[in-house]
């Protein structure tokens, strides 16, 4: 596989789903990409009350601690020169459209393994992906 797409979120699961992509990759002759998404957070509008620079401030403060997820994530993974990505919106949409958009051949993403009540309420980035993901996605736990 030449492209392989790992989700960072920060979490071990997500770096252990990494090691697996950097894994198949070196296997195959591959790059590994790093990607973190999140929806971009929204202070409500009130003429008066929120002064519009908090919004962008805010939007800022978010980029910035994605970079921070990704420096760290390839630092941890020992290859601090793997490419990074940060996305904006629904965090399994976006990740796959991505991926399909850019040819990856196989996204890796790590799993908290929530039991299905926390799953429904909290929902499961892995569990969208591999609905929505038009490559194969590993999910490692």
């Amino acid at each position: 596989m030449k492209k392989v797409l790992a989700a960072i979120d920060g979490s071990e699961a997500s770096l252990r789903a990494a090691r697996l992509a950097l894994e198949v990759a070196d296997a195959t002759g591959g790059e590994v990409t790093l990607v973190h998404a999140f929806r971009p957070a929204v202070l409500p509008v009130m003429p008066g009350i929120v002064p519009p620079a908090a919004s962008v401030d805010l939007h800022e403060a978010d980029l910035a601690h994605a970079a921070a997820v990704l420096d760290r994530a390839a630092e941890a993974l020992g290859r601090p020169n793997l490419a990074r990505e940060t996305l904006l919106g629904p965090t399994g949409e976006v990740i796959a459209d991505y991926a399909g958009a850019h040819g990856f051949e196989l996204v890796t993403v790590g799993s908290r393994g929530y039991g299905a009540v926390k799953r429904v309420l909290l929902g499961s980035v892995a569990d969208r992906l591999v609905h929505v993901c038009p490559c194969p996605v590993l999910v490692a736990r």
